[in-house]
């Protein structure tokens, strides 16, 4: 089971000792944001539930055309930063949390440019708590996809970068429910529009390759529905 209820706790390393604390996705999301300033998306969400709110846009400003969906019985949110008005091209940040064995969360990032709703460029991040301090570790939960699926340059993600920047030619899309991750070639890949299966081992607490996706891929890409 991916994403346990709020109620369950982690276990978190304070002062030497063990402590439990929820583990809410909102509050995870605010954790990592405070923990890492520079990367991390700015987007601050306020409230919870139905009422909550997006703002915070660096990509278009205080004019941008923000949506939220916000799933937190799941563990998912998904923020589309429409941008200021006819012309922006669209960005999508998608945040999931799996937790594993033990009980320790694991957060996945993954952000998208769009054009005529169909992704031209991604990243994808994972963050573990599991020492008690937030460490990027994408490379060890996520098997390497550039050359094996896409057929393009290994790209070496720094978690310093935001928006824009560092985005390559595979797409992840996190899921609503379930565990498994769906990535995709885009843009100019020499495989363009061809998929794989992530499958999450909770045992191992990482991802492994399940097969080929059968196309076309899910665009227009639009917010997930329970």
């Amino acid at each position: 089971m991916r994403r346990l209820l709020a109620v369950v706790s982690v276990l978190l390393l304070a002062g030497g000792g063990v402590r439990a604390e929820p583990a809410g996705l909102l509050a995870l999301y605010r954790d990592l944001q405070t923990a890492q300033v520079n990367g991390f998306p700015p987007y601050e969400i306020s409230g919870s539930g139905q009422s909550a709110m997006v703002s915070g846009s660096i990509l278009y400003g205080d004019r941008a055309r923000l949506a939220l969906t916000l799933d937190e019985a799941n563990f998912y949110l998904r923020i589309d930063d429409r941008g200021d008005g006819e012309g922006a091209t669209p960005f999508v940040t998608e945040v999931a949390v799996w937790f594993d064995a033990e009980g320790f969360p694991l957060l996945g990032l993954s952000e998208r440019g769009l054009k005529s709703a169909v992704p031209f460029a991604g990243r994808v991040r994972f963050y573990s708590r599991q020492s008690g301090r937030w460490n990027l570790v994408t490379e060890t939960v996520l098997p390497p996809l550039d050359q094996d699926l896409c057929r393009t340059e290994p790209q070496e993600v720094d978690e310093n970068t935001a928006a824009w920047e560092g985005l390559g030619r595979v797409v992840i899309l996190l899921p609503r429910r379930g565990t498994d991750l769906a990535a995709w070639c885009v843009g100019s890949s020499p495989l363009a529009g061809s998929g794989m299966l992530l499958a999450w081992d909770r045992t191992q607490g990482r991802f492994r390759k399940a097969g080929a996706l059968n196309g076309p891929p899910p665009w227009p890409d639009a917010p997930a529905r329970l």
